[in-house]
């Protein structure tokens, strides 16, 4: 009796606790969209979609999360969504999105339609096929494919799984769709790379930028007349290659690179980030430049890590070059203008000497026959024991030189290390007579 009292309480209890659990779905609109404020905008149209039902149209609610990626224009009404940058979620939820993800995302938002700005940093695992819905956009003007974050290197290992084959020719179609919005475009360091399909895009990318006869926001001069004279690095061009030219990477406006255009300090007013490999104008992110290579780095990457030991001297240095300018000797790092360094030539030495402790230990350097540097002389001669028949004579001269002044240096000292050590014996054995008397 008691047996099926208790199987009748547990199948109460259990059809209660079911009837009474709350889904996500149960919530009101409001409670929704209020946390969907909190989240980033890739964060809130996934939200929008994973809440829907149907699996087809937008629900109310989800509509109603929706709204928390609008923003209200001077005029009182609604803006759609038109920036979209997936550098702004978690980069381990970016990683798993796929093609029909972003597909699904792009269609929710209408970006054909609505998307100015585009971004897929971190979307490692799309190969391309999901901007097939902005192939016909009339209102896209940032496409970055590059896939890494802002002031990030833009080298992936491994490399992505995006397509030249797929990307190449949706990115034809949307600038030779007659509409011409595009305004920069940021490829893939795989891309940039390449010999084969995207070298031959970027000739006709470089041709459709040119019809714009894009003017410098400083001084109206048209742009491709000076610098490089070219829309877009090609061919050989080192870290530059597949890169737009003459756009900010923050605001997209364009700037020249006249000799009269530039700024109080006689700076061009747009600079390349050896670090990020963007340009960027003063006004959104300004730039320092590296006292030891020259090379210029934006404020965000803060590539810059070393200040000059010269108490004077207010120079930076980036990492790279406050190793290489780091003297093995003094430990002082300074600028290229304070004082010149020799990194060793001699392979498997990593040592740098200053010429401050060149001329004091007076030895190293650089050579002035051969141009090799060193940090001693015993590098100088351990470089030359390689290969004597091919070795330079002034290097073996120096290196004999400083030898037979080190070897001179301890003869003189092993002489007054034997005159003390005798000058002690007699004293001991003086001792020792006094003693036995």
């Amino acid at each position: 009796m008691s047996t099926n009292i208790n199987k009748v309480v547990s199948s109460k209890r259990r059809r209660t606790a079911a009837s009474t659990i709350m889904r996500i779905n149960d919530l009101p609109d409001g409670i929704l969209t209020n946390v969907a404020t909190y989240l980033a905008t890739p964060s809130v149209v996934l939200f929008a979609i994973a809440i829907q039902q149907d699996g087809a149209s937008l629900t109310q609610t989800s509509k109603a999360i929706m709204s928390a990626t609008t923003s209200a224009s001077n005029g009182g009404e609604q803006q759609q969504l038109q920036v979209l940058d997936f550098g702004d979620i978690e980069k381990s939820l970016a990683a798993k999105l796929t093609d029909d993800h972003i597909t699904t995302i792009l269609n929710c938002i209408s970006a054909s339609n609505n998307l100015k700005t585009l971004k897929l940093a971190g979307c490692i695992n799309i190969t391309g096929s999901c901007l097939e819905v902005i192939r016909s956009s009339a209102v896209l003007e940032l496409l970055d494919l590059s896939l890494v974050r802002m002031h990030e290197g833009p080298v992936l290992d491994p490399e992505p799984l995006l397509s030249e084959s797929v990307v190449i020719p949706i990115l034809d179609h949307i600038i030779g769709n007659g509409r011409r919005s595009l305004k920069l475009l940021h490829l893939p360091k795989k891309f940039r790379m390449s010999e084969s399909e995207t070298e031959e895009f970027l000739g006709r990318y470089n041709d459709y930028l040119e019809t714009f006869s894009y003017k410098c926001s400083k001084c109206d001069t048209i742009c491709d007349e000076t610098g490089a004279e070219s829309w877009t690095f090609q061919d050989d061009s080192g870290e530059y290659k597949g890169a737009q030219n003459y756009t900010c990477s923050g605001c997209l406006a364009h700037f020249c690179f006249d000799d009269d255009c530039h700024d109080e300090d006689g700076i061009v007013f747009v600079e390349w980030c050896i670090k990020c490999e963007n340009h960027y104008c003063k006004d959104c992110v300004p730039s320092n430049d590296c006292k030891g290579c020259y090379q210029s780095y934006c404020n965000k990457c803060d590539a810059l890590e070393k200040e000059c030991d010269d108490g004077d001297c207010e120079a930076n240095l980036c990492k790279t070059c406050s190793q290489k300018r780091s003297c093995w000797y003094c430990n002082q790092t300074k600028c290229r203008g304070c004082i010149i360094s020799h990194s060793c030539s001699r392979d498997g030495c990593n040592k740098v000497i200053c010429n401050d402790c060149v001329e004091s230990k007076g030895e190293g350097g650089q050579c002035n026959k051969c141009f090799a540097k060193f940090c001693s002389a015993e590098c100088r001669y351990l470089k030359c024991s390689k290969d004597w028949e091919r070795a330079c004579t002034t290097c073996m001269r120096d290196s004999a030189i400083s030898f037979r002044g080190k070897y001179q240096e301890s003869q003189k000292e092993i002489e007054e290390l034997s005159h003390g050590m005798e000058d002690l014996y007699k004293k001991y054995m003086n001792v020792d007579k006094e003693e036995e008397e």
